[in-house]
């Protein structure tokens, strides 16, 4: 049985004890500190790359290939110098056993990745860093950077886009990777392995739940996770119920809208899931959650129920750690609503 939904007729009056100057200085701190990430969405519309080596084979160069964003590379030969500007070209690359000369502020994972030359941010990458460090191909990340691939192609080098806002995707951009490397089978392996997790991990946990995933920005909203955006691609990976379906994009982050505390109130669901970007001393945006009005009359609050998602595996590294990241929201979905 559900339960029975909390009365809404109380949020003006706590709104006015939420905006109060010292409560709302602990929220500046959270929200002041709060960056917009490069943040992904799914899309249902996924781009093959083609002219695949079939699995177990070397491959043969030259070779000619086409990456997420239907763009057509030729590869002369087996590169050796690889640039990485995103968390997910990283990641993407490391999982099937390549290293990098180079990558972005932003990739920290795997740890050898950390003690590699930087060449700026994922949102600011340098051309000329880059090419400072002499390499053979770049990989960068379709949705945030395609923009700047005019840029890099003035290096000279191959550069070719992956992409992680689904699952198609992230097979999508392993085989691509794993052809150009020479590393297929691994690429084959580490797809297996991605399925088989996520599928044991739909095992463990029931389907069929409501559920808010939600972010925070700097002028104190909050934001919903979609069904297109990539936590809310591991909702439906899940079976759960998201109560942010069919809502507009709206806000900083592609992929969520902006979800009031009236919205929450009239869905009470049955599972909240915070995201906090800021570090600290900044407090999480969990522990926010009973000073909104609206947010702080749902059982799952005054439980103290609300678990934080690390924000590196559930926004800012999409990719091959999908599986890793499942298993943890299934498992926090069996803790707060079995």
């Amino acid at each position: 049985m559900r339960k029975e939904k909390p009365y809404s007729n109380t949020i003006e009056r706590e709104r006015r004890c939420f905006t109060s100057p010292g409560k709302t200085a602990l929220l500046l701190l959270l929200v002041s500190a709060i960056i917009l990430l490069p943040i992904a969405c799914s899309s249902t519309e996924t781009t093959t790359p083609g002219t695949l080596t079939p699995t177990g084979t070397q491959t043969t160069y030259p070779l000619t290939v086409t990456d997420v964003l239907g763009r057509t590379i030729i590869i002369d030969q087996k590169p050796s110098r690889i640039v990485t500007t995103h968390p997910t070209a990283t990641e993407t690359l490391y999982r099937l056993g390549g290293t990098a000369i180079g990558r972005d502020t932003g990739s920290k994972y795997p740890p050898e990745a950390q003690s590699l030359p930087t060449i700026g941010g994922s949102y600011n990458p340098s051309a000329e860093a880059v090419a400072d460090l002499n390499p053979d191909l770049v990989i960068i990340e379709a949705l945030s950077q395609e923009t700047l691939l005019s840029t890099f192609e003035t290096i000279g080098v191959p550069v070719i886009a992956v992409r992680a806002a689904s699952m198609d995707d992230i097979k999508n951009s392993l085989t691509l990777v794993g052809q150009v490397i020479d590393t297929s089978e691994a690429a084959t392996q580490a797809i297996t392995e991605i399925e088989s997790r996520i599928e044991a991990a739909k095992q463990t946990t029931r389907t069929g739940r409501s559920v808010l995933i939600i972010i925070g920005d700097a002028s104190r909203n909050i934001y919903a996770a979609k069904p297109d955006s990539y936590p809310g691609t591991m909702l439906a990976l899940l079976g759960q119920d998201n109560l942010a379906e069919g809502l507009p994009d709206s806000g900083p982050y592609p992929g969520f809208t902006t979800y009031t505390g009236e919205q929450a109130l009239t869905a009470n669901p049955d599972a909240v899931f915070a995201i906090s970007p800021a570090p600290a001393p900044a407090p999480k945006l969990s522990e926010m959650l009973p000073m909104v009005p609206g947010f702080n009359n749902l059982e799952i609050v005054t439980a103290g129920m609300v678990k934080e998602l690390d924000p590196a595996l559930f926004l800012q590294a999409q990719g091959p750690r999908i599986g890793e990241a499942i298993e943890i929201l299934a498992g926090y979905l069996n803790e707060v609503a079995p």
